[in-house]
């Protein structure tokens, strides 16, 4: 087995992380923030478990990026004009990981801007409207099933 279905598969399932860590930690600073509970050591900490996963998921995709993916020597290959005429190649090579690039920028600008905040309820504001951006171009960025360039859900070796 080669390189490319191993971190294929890891870049998937690392995915699920980034969406349940992201979506459980947008939850629960949207609560801080509105009901103005103090910043506890339990956000910190799913803070850090959020960002590292977004981080993680960032480097499997360059890897990916970075030539092992078949994707990528067609996107390059051809030339810009091309590959943007063909939505799979565009889809991967350019919207996919700019719009996850965005992403990781978004979650980790909260999670600093959060940090430097004196109050809590503005550590969960940052953090929430962080996330809340690198939320939606998650979900704007995954290749879901039934698109024209979409992937399994679930991929197995």
């Amino acid at each position: 087995m080669g390189t490319y279905p191993v971190v294929l598969f890891l870049h998937s399932w690392v995915r699920w992380a980034v969406v349940l860590l992201g979506v459980l930690a947008l939850v629960r600073a949207l609560g801080g923030w509105r009901g103005g509970r103090e910043w506890t050591r339990g956000d910190r900490r799913l803070q850090v478990f959020c960002v590292s996963a977004f981080d993680t998921q960032m480097l499997l995709g360059m890897v990916l990026y970075s030539g092992v993916s078949p994707f990528t020597p067609f996107s390059l290959e051809g030339g810009l004009r091309e590959s943007l005429s063909h939505p799979t190649l565009r889809f991967f090579g350019l919207e996919h990981p700019a719009l996850m690039l965005l992403a990781l920028v978004a979650t980790h600008v909260g999670s600093a801007v959060s940090q430097r905040a004196e109050v809590s309820v503005s550590r969960h504001r940052a953090w929430a409207l962080g996330l809340l951006v690198a939320m939606c171009l998650v979900a704007c960025a995954i290749p879901w099933a039934g698109l024209s360039h979409g992937r399994p859900l679930f991929r197995g070796l």
